[in-house]
């Protein structure tokens, strides 16, 4: 049995990676154990597109977490570069939404008003303009936008640059650490439980995305996530490919910095499958077709998978779980991790470290375990 750190941090993806890095600045002692690597489960996979809020359905507090996390996002990365020398590979190049359809012409036509009545700048392009400009497009286009805020990143770097900033100001990052179950005492949450012995804190941080349910359902409380299954692909040496990102029919295509493009994602609830199948892959080739031809002239130079934590909530949840003094959450962030990122993280990191809870932090409570 080690001794008590302030804060244990189960799950070292970017929520994780990022609440222990957020506390090390606010002088907090914190562990982050992760079962893997660091960065290789939801993080890895992730297409690290930074967007606009694009759901007219989303809450209020939704859709102020996006604004300040795209608002944080320049400074967060400036900050870690220097710090680290991880190149986090962040660019604003813009995006493009687009359609080869009027169904989904209403779709991002819809979508595009709800953004321009947030304040943020999209720009209606015609299409003839719209190939012009970023010859990628499909001949077939019937509509497009383009809003210059959009940007990417490679989101596993980021994750590996949080754990090592955190690691500079004395966090201790313990990857290939499983977590065998939450310590309990008197109904508080005192520890974690490894294979080679108890792991002690005065509060525990579920971090754990899509494996959230797994430690907090023996529990008896209410963490109902569960993994929605996301496939990639990379394309390298096609003749024509895209300069800014393009988005639509459910998909996004984004140039990497290293010539290559990548094409994301399925969205497939089939449990903890971490499988590149046919069937993923024909989608994902589908969507090129659509929205980014000129791609499959170039070859296939990568494929993977992950696993996204999707929630029953269908929102983030975040902050002290209902039931169990001394355990917190940061969990169900589903496709939203990339964007979402610094202002969760920033949140939560407040919270632990003063024992007061922002109003829009707690708009994302977990929810209290059913009778």
């Amino acid at each position: 049995m080690t001794g008590a750190q302030e804060v244990i941090v189960v799950g070292g993806g970017v929520i994780g990676c990022g609440i222990a890095w957020e506390l090390t600045r606010r002088d907090v002692r914190v562990t982050l154990v992760e079962r893997g690597p660091i960065g290789r489960e939801a993080s890895w996979a992730s297409a690290g597109i930074i967007s606009l809020p694009n759901r007219p359905d989303w809450r209020p507090e939704r859709i102020a977490l996006g604004r300040l996390s795209l608002k944080r996002y320049p400074e967060w990365v400036a900050d870690l570069e220097s710090r680290t020398g991880i190149a986090i590979e962040y660019h604003r190049p813009g995006g493009w939404s687009v359609a080869v359809d009027a169904e989904h012409g209403a779709v991002e036509a819809e979508r595009a008003a709800f953004q321009l009545s947030l304040g943020f700048e999209v720009e209606e392009v015609a299409p003839e303009e719209a190939r012009r400009r970023e010859p990628a497009l499909p001949r077939d286009l019937v509509a497009a936008w383009f809003t210059p805020a959009a940007g990417s990143l490679s989101l596993h770097r980021l994750t590996e640059a949080l754990a090592a900033a955190a690691a500079a100001q004395g966090a201790v990052i313990r990857p290939e650490t499983p977590v065998g179950s939450i310590l309990m005492e008197n109904g508080r949450a005192v520890g974690v439980r490894l294979s080679e012995g108890d792991l002690l804190a005065d509060r525990v941080v579920l971090a754990t995305g899509a494996w959230t349910r797994l430690l907090a359902d023996p529990l008896g409380v209410a963490l109902p996530t569960r993994p929605m299954k996301g496939q990639l692909i990379a394309f390298a040496n096609a003749p024509v490919h895209p300069h800014g990102i393009i988005s639509g029919h459910h998909g996004y295509v984004r140039p990497r910095p290293d010539g290559s493009t990548l094409v994301a994602a399925t969205e497939e609830d089939v449990g903890f499958d971490h499988r590149v199948t046919g069937e993923g892959v024909a989608w994902l080739l589908n969507l090129t077709r659509m929205i980014c031809p000129g791609l499959l002239a170039g070859e296939i130079v990568e494929t993977w998978a992950g696993l996204r934590p999707g929630s029953d909530t269908g929102e983030p949840m975040m902050g002290p779980v209902p039931g169990v003094d001394g355990l917190w959450a940061a969990t169900g962030h589903f496709r939203t991790g990339a964007k979402e990122a610094p202002a969760s993280a920033m949140l939560m990191a407040e919270a632990l470290a003063t024992s007061r809870i922002d109003p829009l932090l707690a708009a994302f409570a977990p929810p209290a375990a059913s009778a």
